[in-house]
Formats: C-alpha cells, structure tokens, sequence
C-alpha cells in the first residue's frame, strides 16, 4: 500500500485503501501495522489532526482489529510509478513504456508544485517531492504553455486557467491577434533519490477561431502542427492521444528507461 509521510513523532507514514477501508500505519522503528474496516471519516480526521498520536491512541486503537505487516517480505513493485491524477497523460505514458515491456503504475499523491518561468526547474522540484512522498523512484510530467501573441501567457500556470476562463474568454483574449501559435513545453522527469534524468520536448499548434469538440475549453481550439482536429476532438475517440507516441517525452523516457535495464543485467 502506498503511505504519504506525515510530521509526527509517533508515526512516520500512512496509507489508505478506500475501497477495503484498511488504514496502514507506519510507527517509528520501523513497525506496520494494518487496520481494518476503517471508515473513510476517519482516515480523513486523522491526517487532518493536530496530533496524530493523540487521535491514535483515542480513535483508533483497541477500535479496530489489525495485522502487523513484515515489509521486508513484502514484493517491491517493478512498475514504475507515475505520479498523476490525469488519466489521459497516464494512458500515454503507458503506451510508450508497453512497447518495450515496462510495467506501470498510477500514484496519485498530493505533490506541491512550486510556480516560475523555468519549466525544468518546476519539473525536478516536482518530481523531489514526489519522491518524498512515495519513497521509491517516480516518473513526474509537467507542461509549460506559451501563447506567442500573448508574451508567454499562461506559462506554469495552464491548470490555473482551465479552472478559471471558459472557451469564449480564451477566443475574447485572442481577437484581433494575427500570430495564433501556442507552444507546449513538455517536460518529463525521472528521480530515484541520487539523480534526476530530464526529457523535454516543445509542441507547436495553432488556436483555432471557434470552439470544436467536447473537453477542456482550452483543448477546443488548439490543433497540434500536423493534426486537422482539435485535442479536444481527438481525445474523444478512445486510446487515441493528440500526439504521436513515437514523437514524444514518454517515447524518449522509455527507450532510456529500458537501456537502464538492459545495463544493469550486464
């Protein structure tokens, strides 16, 4: 089971399983035990208290029945773990790596994401703090958008404004813009707690003057260079991604990524 650190002087990590209601706590020293049928209320209580030992102690033992857990015989997971909540990025990244026999698998941790104008940079943060957090190698991507007309607008900030501008207010901030190029600095990283391996790669498209498809306003009126629909239009048909896989970041990681191993069996 996955565990998130947290700042405790009694507990070092916890993790939890929604769908069998089974906390996993680990204590200092090395000790893990499991809980069972823990509701979800309570799992969210305990890692929003101001104690987590005083909430243990009070809500949590001698409530629930528990194993002790010997993780050392536990099987350490070949699967390289993406750290993403998007189902479509995690789709891509698992096309590329199917094709050279590499495992995957999704994380979805709650990793903060520093802001700024260096994509790299923003990147390698995240992915040392995904790290932290899921205590074993992780993958991390990142994108950096750059709207040429409008000096860089909106840069690091693209998951901001999605939240924000509906597919009029991108189209109102466009009008009378003769240059419609938008860019995609799309940047990968790999950190297994010594070193970081980056890969990047920009995207070129056009904005387009209405809106075509269904999804995120923002990805109905970009064409990637090369394609004749919208993102939005394309990721509607299913297992087929905007982007070429043999053209991209998570191509690039896993030919890389499987030389590594091929190294380490020598």
């Amino acid at each position: 089971m996955q565990r998130i650190p947290v700042d405790s002087t009694d507990v070092v990590s916890v993790g939890y399983d929604a769908k069998t209601r089974v906390l996993e706590i680990e204590f200092g020293g090395g000790r893990i035990y499991q809980y069972t049928d823990v509701p979800p209320d309570v799992h969210e209580r305990f890692m929003r208290a101001d104690s987590f030992g005083t909430f243990f102690n009070t809500f949590i033992s001698g409530h629930y029945r528990y194993d002790r857990i010997n993780e050392e015989k536990q099987a350490v997971s070949e699967a390289v773990a993406f750290i993403t909540g998007n189902a479509r990025k995690y789709r891509d990244f698992g096309l590329a790596c199917k094709e050279f026999n590499i495992k995957t698998e999704q994380l979805k941790l709650p990793v903060d994401e520093i802001q700024g104008h260096d994509a790299e940079t923003i990147a390698v943060h995240k992915a040392k703090e995904a790290y932290r957090l899921a205590g074993r190698p992780v993958v991390v991507n990142d994108v950096y958008w750059n709207i040429l007309a409008l000096r860089g607008f909106p840069g690091a900030y693209m998951s901001y404004m999605v939240g924000w501008l509906k597919t009029e207010d991108w189209l109102a901030l466009m009008q009378g813009k003769q240059d419609r190029t938008i860019g995609c600095t799309d940047t990968l990283v790999y950190y297994d707690g010594k070193r970081s391996k980056v890969f990047a790669r920009d995207i070129w498209g056009k904005i387009i003057d209405e809106a075509r498809g269904e999804g995120l306003p923002i990805d109905q009126i970009i064409i990637i260079d090369g394609q004749t629909r919208t993102i939005a239009e394309i990721e509607n048909v299913e297992s087929v991604s905007s982007i070429d896989i043999h053209d991209s970041v998570w191509y690039e990681f896993a030919k890389w990524y499987n030389m590594q191993r091929r190294l380490r069996k020598v």
